[in-house]
């Protein structure tokens, strides 16, 4: 996805990150996957006390090696705050890709 933030950006989406950990952890782990946090061109939004996961029905959590952790998922809201898309992974690695999700924001700005 990361790759594809100019063709989301045409799409007329705007892509943000929610993470269920402290703001700290969230540096900590991206630094360790070899991003820096600085440098990520997309808003992250630290959710420890899981108020968005909550939300859109994600706070489920699942564990991912040892720890716990919400299960992955991604949302689409259109401009006036109406959920258009939502996907939920049954697994760490069930995401639509990001060809899916573009086609998905198309045929919403299309509405």
């Amino acid at each position: 996805m990361r790759n594809r933030l100019e063709d989301f950006a045409a799409a007329g989406a705007q892509v943000l990150v929610i993470d269920p950990h402290e703001s700290y952890r969230v540096r900590h782990m991206l630094k360790e996957a070899g991003f820096d946090p600085e440098d990520l061109h997309v808003p992250v939004l630290a959710d420890p006390a899981n108020v968005v996961s909550a939300t859109y029905g994600v706070a489920f959590q699942m564990q991912i090696h040892t720890e716990w952790s919400n299960r992955p998922a991604v949302f689409l809201v259109d401009r006036d705050g109406i959920l258009r898309f939502g996907h939920r992974a049954k697994a760490y690695d069930d995401r639509p890709t990001s060809d899916e999700l573009i086609q998905q924001v198309q045929q919403i700005e299309r509405r």
